[in-house]
């Protein structure tokens, strides 16, 4: 019997190669938040602190959960390629060949060899339904803390202008002379400028970070709902395959596991009690 071993079409692995090393790149939100110094209460800057941590947290755990995805895909390829290497030796052994007293044992290996074929779609499929249903919705998902750290970073950088321009008008207002006047106006003017622009900032992460986080499950729930129909699919076609090869062998007796051990034991002692000499 000669078959031709299906192999997974991955058209698109240059594609996937860039997207796992765009997934697994330094963490986004590897910079905690700055302390507001005052501009802000204390429990809001507890608040930013805590919404980071958990965001930071989630970040890490996507990433964690890419690198399981991507050995659970490698795994399954590695478990058919050797699969298929077993049943092509088997079938292609002697012991299955060469003596009409095997021809049982050569059709059943025929047939494992088949079914092993027919594996190599239903592994392909699962492991592309991988990429579909967790990698690319995580990859969406990771983008989202890029923007995360680029908000986060605009608003220390506007806490630190307001700070820059505080630290300006509080030195100003020392001297209060009628010619510094204009200068102190100029200072409270830019100061009031920055922290409105501070608190706006600070409000809206403060509003937006816990809403993005509570949002977690939502997102991720029908990702693994679909991964987990995969699995289903994939271990119900390889069930149905097996159990329509057993039931094709019906002639062969099948037996438990304690029954093979027993059966092998005996004989393996019957080939070490051999005499085997030379004349």
């Amino acid at each position: 019997m000669v078959l031709i071993y299906h192999v997974p079409n991955f058209s698109s692995l240059e594609g996937k190669i860039m997207a796992w090393k765009e997934l697994l790149k330094k963490p986004y939100l590897s910079q905690r938040p700055q302390l507001s110094q005052g501009l802000a209460t204390h429990a809001e800057d507890r608040e930013l602190e805590l919404a980071f941590k958990n965001l930071k947290d989630l970040e890490d755990h996507c990433k964690k959960l890419y690198k399981e995805v991507r050995r659970h895909e490698e795994c399954a390829n590695g478990l058919h390629r050797l699969e298929r290497k077993m049943s092509s030796d088997l079938t292609n052994s002697p012991s299955c060949r060469e003596y009409e007293e095997t021809e049982n044992l050569r059709k059943i290996s025929e047939g494992y060899q088949s079914v092993v074929y027919q594996l190599g779609h239903a592994t392909g499929d699962l492991t592309h339904l991988s990429q579909k249903t967790v990698v690319e919705p995580m990859k969406k998902l990771t983008a989202e803390f890029g923007s995360i750290a680029a908000a986060l970073k605009k608003r220390d950088a506007t806490l630190s202008e307001c700070l820059k321009c505080q630290s300006k008008l509080e030195k100003l207002s020392k001297d209060k002379t009628i010619a510094n006047q204009v200068k102190i106006e100029q200072a409270k003017k830019s100061y009031l400028q920055s922290k409105e622009d501070f608190e706006s900032q600070n409000r809206l992460l403060l509003l937006e970070l816990p809403q993005f986080y509570e949002k977690r499950v939502d997102y991720f729930q029908p990702c693994l709902q679909a991964l987990i129909r995969a699995q289903v699919d994939y271990y119900g076609e390889s069930t149905r395959l097996f159990t329509h090869l057993v039931s094709t062998n019906k002639d062969t007796k099948y037996q438990s596991n304690e029954e093979f051990q027993e059966e092998l034991d005996k004989n393996i002692s019957v080939i070490k009690s051999l005499s085997i000499v030379s004349n």
